[in-house]
C-alpha cells in the first residue's frame, strides 16, 4: 500500500515549469497507507515541494486572496471546533440535519443517479473542504484526488485522516488552486465541483473551467452542483456578508454566466431534466381542483396534456432558476471525444 503515493506522480504537473510527470519523490516517512513525509523534486526545473502528513503541497507563491481565504478557513475550523465539531460529526457528513448539508446530500444522491461513475475511474474533487465527497467517491470504488487550498483538520485536506481512519478508505490530497491546478492534462474521467466555482472572480471563473476541460480525458465529465446564483429579482448584492470575516473570496453569478463560461471552455453543457428539477406537487397543481377535476384529468391524460404540462414545467423551471430564484445551479458538462 505504501506505493500508492508513487502512483500519483504521473498525474502531477509542476506549477513552475508546467512539466507533467516530472516529479521524483524522496519519501522519509511511510505508513501502511501512504507516504506521510517527504519531498517532491521536479527533474525539469529543480522545484522542490514538501509532502506533509500525507498531503502533497504544490501551492507555490499563492496570491493574497488565496492566502486570506486559507487563513479564513483556519479561523472557521476553530469556530466549528468550539461548536462541538469532531471526528464523529465529520464522518457523518453530509447526512446531518442541517439545511446546508441536506442540500449537499441531495446533490450527491442526484449525481450518483445521473452520472455514470465506475469503480477504478479517476475523479477530482475540487475544493474538497471537509473531504466528505472524496470519502463518498472512494467508497464507490473511484480513484480520488482531493484538491483544496487549506490543509487543516476540519476545513481542509487534514480531514482526510478522519475519513481514512473512520472509513478504512484512501484518497490522494493535493494543495493547489483550482484556476491553475498542479495536475497533468487528460488525467481524469470526472471532475466534481460542489459549491466552489463562485470562489473565483469573473476572470478566474473562465480560467478554472478551461483548466477543468484540460484535466479531463475526451468524453470526461464535469459535474457542477449547488452553485449559488444571482437573479434579476434577487440580486444578492450582500451575498456572503455573514461570512465576510472569513474572507472567502465569494462571488455570485447569473445562470447564463456559468453556462457561457463552460461552453467557452469547450464543454457540451446540459441542465438537469425538468422533471427532476421540480417538485412533485407542481404536477398535481397543474389545473385547480374542484369542478375542474374532469378538465384537469383530461388535460393531464389527453393527447395534448403532456405538451401543456411540459410547457408549464419549463416556465416554472426558468422562473425559479433564471428570474425569481432562489435556486442553486446544477450543470452536467462533457468534454467531447
Amino acid at each position: 500500500m505504501a506505493a500508492v503515493r508513487e502512483s500519483l506522480l504521473p498525474v502531477l504537473r509542476c506549477p513552475r515549469c508546467l512539466g507533467e510527470g516530472t516529479f521524483r519523490l524522496d519519501a522519509r516517512e511511510r505508513d501502511a497507507r501512504e507516504v506521510r513525509e517527504g519531498t517532491l523534486a521536479c527533474s525539469s526545473c529543480d522545484l522542490e515541494r514538501p509532502v506533509r502528513r500525507g498531503i502533497v503541497d504544490l501551492l507555490t507563491d499563492p496570491p493574497g486572496f488565496v492566502e486570506r481565504e486559507a487563513d479564513g478557513l483556519e479561523r472557521f475550523a476553530e469556530v466549528m471546533r468550539a461548536d462541538g465539531w469532531d471526528a464523529e460529526k465529520i464522518l457523518a457528513l453530509p447526512d446531518v440535519d442541517l439545511g446546508y448539508w441536506n442540500a449537499q446530500a441531495n446533490a450527491m444522491e442526484r449525481m450518483l443517479a445521473d452520472v455514470p461513475l465506475h469503480p477504478g475511474q479517476r475523479i477530482l474533487d475540487v475544493g474538497s473542504n471537509t473531504c466528505w465527497a472524496s470519502s463518498r467517491f472512494a467508497r464507490e470504488g473511484l480513484d480520488v484526488v482531493a484538491l483544496d487550498i487549506a490543509d487543516n483538520d476540519l476545513q481542509g485536506l487534514g480531514a482526510g485522516d478522519i475519513h481514512f481512519e473512520g472509513r478504512g478508505i484512501f484518497f490522494e490530497r493535493l494543495l493547489s488552486v483550482m484556476y491553475a491546478p498542479a495536475l497533468a492534462s487528460g488525467s481524469f474521467d470526472h471532475v466534481f465541483c460542489c459549491e466552489v466555482l463562485h470562489h473565483n472572480d469573473r476572470a478566474n471563473l473562465d480560467v478554472t473551467l478551461r483548466e477543468m476541460f484540460r484535466l479531463l480525458k475526451p468524453g470526461g465529465r464535469l459535474t457542477v452542483v449547488n452553485e449559488p446564483m444571482r437573479f434579476p429579482l434577487r440580486p444578492k448584492l450582500d451575498h456572503a456578508e455573514e461570512v465576510a470575516q472569513f474572507e472567502g473570496n465569494e462571488h455570485v453569478y447569473v445562470m447564463h454566466q456559468y453556462i457561457r463560461a463552460a461552453r467557452a471552455a469547450g464543454f457540451t453543457v446540459r441542465l438537469p431534466k425538468l422533471r427532476d428539477a421540480l417538485d412533485a406537487p407542481f404536477d398535481r397543481s397543474f389545473v385547480p381542483p374542484g369542478r375542474l377535476g374532469p378538465l384537469k384529468k383530461a388535460l393531464r391524460d389527453g393527447p395534448g396534456g403532456s405538451v401543456l404540462l411540459k410547457a408549464k414545467r419549463a416556465a416554472r423551471f426558468w422562473w425559479i432558476n433564471a428570474i425569481r430564484g432562489d435556486a442553486n445551479l446544477t450543470l452536467y458538462c462533457v468534454k467531447p471525444r
